[in-house]
Order: C-alpha cells, then structure tokens, then sequence
C-alpha cells in the first residue's frame, strides 16, 4: 500500500480499495450515533468484498525549466464505474511523514502557482485508464532553489454512498493518494548525509535499525537504504550480504532529517560490520550520496 496524504511513499504504483460493505441494521435510537458507529466500523474493519480498484504510477515527478511537462496515469481494472477528482495540497515535509503547511511555508514551498494540471475531473469506464498531465505555466520560468506541492488525486464509485437494502445499509468508501510534484530552478547540489543511527529491539524481541537520512544542498535527495553486513571472523570480515533495504526514501530539503525504522527480522547479530548506504533512484539513480559503518560487538 502506498503513502496516504500524511506519510511518505512506499511504492511507485498505489492501489487504492473501495469495499462495498454491507452492515446488518440495528435498531438505535439516534440515527446520528448509528451512522457514526458505522463509519467508524467501515475504516477500521474493512472486510466487505472489495468493489473498485485504482492504480495511479509514478508517484514522484520532477519539473525544470527543459523538462516542462509530467504525466501520470490512472486506471480502473475493477467492474464498476468511477470518478475522480484533481487538487494541489501543500504539505511540509517532516522527520516522519507530512504535516500541512502553514501560510508561511506555503509562501515559500508551494509550487502549485507555476503549475496547471488537467483534466481536474475525470470518470474511468470498468477497464479504463486516465492520463493526468501536470505542465509548468505557458511563460513561467521555475523560481531559484526548489518547491513542492502534492498532487491530490480523490476517487469514488458513482454510487449512493449511504443506501438501504433487503434489511441492511450499504457503504461505499472513496479514498485518495497524494504524489509530490517537484519545480526546480537554476543549478544547485544535491547531497545527503547518514544522521544518528541506532539498533533497537521490539516488543517482540527482534531488532531493528533506525537510522537518519540529512538533506545537503539546495535540491532534495531520493534513493534507497541497503543495510549490509559482514560478518567478522578473528581478524578478517567476510563478503557483506544485503539485510534490508527500503526503497523511495525522501530527504526534502524543507525537514532538517528523515527518519527511517527498518525491522532485521534477526534477535541478534554476530561480530562484525553493519553499514548503512544511502543510494540514489530515479534522476539520481545509482549515485551513492553517504554511507556509514558500524562495528558490531560479539554477542555476550
């Protein structure tokens, strides 16, 4: 599943679900109070049969000043019919995910006056696909440095969303998913540092490694975390093995640092060395923007 508006990406193609959820009526004796229990049900207990299906990719664009134009692309594999709507949304990035960005930030972060998009409405047949075209304004030149906005992408089946039938109440639930769309202007450097980075153990008694990704420079940075080890024998470090990896990590230059928490799946490491790479994807790919080693101690 992909980000929601709040949080980071986690793959370049989201699904988006609506279920059709059929709820066996009770008899309340405030229809408000039965509503609110109900929706309630619906976002937490979501194991109707699932009605609809959106697939939206990529989700991250780049604009400049030569590359003018990006395209997504929705479609709807599902049965039913759907329709959807297009918004810009200015969030701020934070350690963790998003958060709305306040009139001040908006004033320097957003990117959504130099951009247009079209169309802002669509509706997609059973089988259907959509393309979506974001394009910098007929005239406009990318302000220095680099901005951001969220391209808010709301879908719903064409449906009465609250209806009576044979004794029960249907529901139908839209969803939406947010992409960043980045402007940059003139030159700049991209560059990133690996931040405090620490091993944790759950609650179940695994590890997991949490570790800070730091913007340097005037562009934001993207790529994926390996996480490597080798292991140590007297004096002499074995071949490194990959342990995990994370892929559509963010460090925008608008949050001091990114934290990411990737679970080992492991109770313990032998002797050895654990480094953490921070590798570029997309425009940057293959680019290995920071590393760091750590020593890990013989298990006691």
């Amino acid at each position: 599943m992909g980000a929601t508006p709040h949080g980071y990406a986690a793959e370049t193609t989201v699904r988006i679900h609506f279920r059709r959820m059929t709820v066996f009526a009770l008899i309340l004796e405030r229809r408000m109070q039965f509503l609110r229990i109900l929706l309630l049900a619906a976002v937490l207990f979501c194991q109707g049969t699932a009605g609809a299906e959106i697939t939206l990719s990529p989700l991250r664009q780049v604009i400049t000043e030569t590359d003018r134009v990006a395209i997504y692309r929705v479609s709807n594999p599902s049965a039913r019919l759907i329709e959807g709507r297009v918004r810009w949304l200015d969030l701020a990035a934070t350690e963790t995910g998003y958060e709305e960005a306040s009139a001040e930030a908006r004033a320097h972060l957003s990117a959504a006056p130099y951009l247009t998009v079209w169309p802002a409405f669509f509706r997609l047949e059973p089988g259907a696909s959509q393309t979506i075209t974001v394009a910098l304004k007929e005239g406009a030149a990318p302000p220095p440095g680099e901005r951001r906005s969220h391209l808010m992408i709301e879908t719903g089946a064409i449906r009465t969303p609250l209806r009576k039938a044979g004794g029960a109440l249907e529901l139908d639930i839209g969803l939406g998913v947010s992409t960043p769309v980045l402007l940059r202007g003139g030159r700049g450097e991209t560059g990133a540092a690996i931040g405090d980075t620490r091993l944790l153990r759950t609650a179940e008694g695994t590890l997991e490694l949490e570790t800070h990704v730091e913007p340097r420079g005037d562009f934001s940075a993207y790529g994926r975390i390996d996480i490597l080890f080798s292991p140590r024998k007297e004096d002499r470090l074995g071949p490194a093995g990959l342990l995990k990896r994370v892929e559509n990590v963010a460090a925008y230059i608008d949050a001091p640092r990114r934290r990411v928490t990737l679970p080992l799946g492991v109770e313990r490491l032998p002797a050895g060395v654990l480094e953490v790479r921070y590798i570029g994807r997309a425009e940057f790919e293959g680019r290995e923007f920071a590393k760091r080693a750590f020593e890990i101690a013989p298990p006691r």
